[in-house]
């Protein structure tokens, strides 16, 4: 069984990895699969991240479906 990284350790060891030209590890990969279960400062990073590494939007529409993530945390914000 494959552990998932938390969504900080798989964006900063994707970006290592890439920075070092080595083979992103696979748990890396299903951990940033698993992004509709992330929090909104984590997809927010995400985001960040791929502004410098695109290729880290591993699905299609990846970026798009973030946006609406984000727009949801959005929704469901309490304003005072």
């Amino acid at each position: 069984m494959k552990y998932l990284l938390s969504p900080e350790a798989a964006i900063d060891t994707f970006i290592k990895s890439k920075k070092e030209n080595k083979d992103v590890p696979e748990n890396v990969l299903e951990s940033l699969r698993n992004y509709k279960k992330w929090g909104q400062n984590s997809l927010t990073g995400l985001l960040n991240a791929s502004a410098y590494f695109p290729e880290i939007l591993i699905e299609e529409k990846m970026e798009e479906n973030i946006y609406k993530l984000l727009a949801e945390f959005k929704k469901s914000e309490i304003h005072k």
